[in-house]
């Protein structure tokens, strides 16, 4: 159980950094991005690639809300965990089918599951006293 609980921190200040990172480089440089997923940069794909931006940074602060709050044995820390690897696992097909990307794909579901796995190990934190 204390095993899992230390891989499930690491790897949600892992995915937290991760997520921070490709958010503000996807608002930063938007055709960088676009130019990583092999696609052509246009000028109705800015808007869109800005919320993805967006929505990277919003879920890095999930996640380290999640890591924050299991660090304080909090037990909404390992909903928010499980949540964050329930969305990370729900857009690998999406990745999937819109985006022809079976290696982004791929990588969606082994973040999600390394997440998953020791969040469903880790049982219910008991709440620390004050």
């Amino acid at each position: 159980m204390k095993m899992a609980r230390w891989v499930l921190l690491a790897f949600l200040a892992l995915t937290a950094l991760m997520q921070l990172g490709e958010g503000i480089a996807s608002l930063a440089n938007p055709a960088g991005m676009m130019a990583g997923l092999g696609a052509a940069m246009s000028p109705g794909v800015e808007v869109p690639i800005t919320f993805l931006g967006l929505s990277m940074i919003v879920r890095a602060a999930v996640t380290a809300i999640a890591l924050l709050w299991l660090f304080r044995g909090m037990p909404e820390g390992l909903f928010l965990a499980k949540f964050t690897a329930i969305t990370i696992l729900l857009s690998a097909p999406v990745v999937y089918w819109r985006l022809q990307r079976p290696e982004f794909a791929i990588g969606d579901l082994v973040q999600g599951l390394l997440l998953l796995i020791p969040a469903l190990a880790v049982g219910r934190p008991v709440r620390e006293r004050r």
